[in-house]
């Protein structure tokens, strides 16, 4: 800080200067908002934006058109009319359900849809939830569901 002389004859702080904290924090600030300005406004004005090579295209495309035709004949299958019908499930559990296939883990109306009829519905405890299902799968084998909380959490096969 620079000294100035005082009537007295002490010396008071002059503020401002350019010897100054603040001085220094302005002008670091200043230059570091014009280095910014002119990186976003001028550096990409020479650039050429990228371009996808025609074989990549090409690739790009085919998977494409191979994706499609997939799914086409997927939808026309059991599994995928299943799908149609529930779009939020899984296109490998539509397959397993379709197929008759019961697995626990799979709620209330995915079982439903597995198995060929269910026969008879039973409460086994009202306060946790569980229940029990005797069922005919698609190959008229009897099973029976135990479900908790909407949940399969058991398969017999009798």
């Amino acid at each position: 800080m620079i000294k100035a002389p005082r009537q007295g004859g002490g010396k008071a702080p002059v503020r401002g200067s350019r010897g100054s904290p603040l001085f220094w924090g302005l002008v670091l600030t200043f230059l570091a908002v014009i280095t910014l300005v002119l990186v976003f406004h001028f550096g990409g004005k020479d650039q050429k934006p990228g371009r996808i090579p025609p074989e990549i295209l090409s690739q790009i495309d085919q998977e494409k058109d191979k994706a499609q035709k997939d799914f086409a004949e997927f939808i026309q299958t059991p599994a995928g009319k299943l799908w149609q019908k529930y779009p939020y499930w899984d296109r490998d559990l539509c397959q397993k359900i379709s197929e008759g296939q019961v697995s626990p883990g799979m709620s209330k109306e995915q079982a439903r849809e597995a198995v060929g009829r269910v026969v008879e519905v039973r409460k086994l405890e009202v306060e946790k939830n569980l229940e029990e299902w005797i069922a005919e799968g698609k190959g008229k084998e009897k099973m029976v569901l135990k479900f908790e909380n909407n949940a399969l959490v058991s398969v017999e096969r009798k």
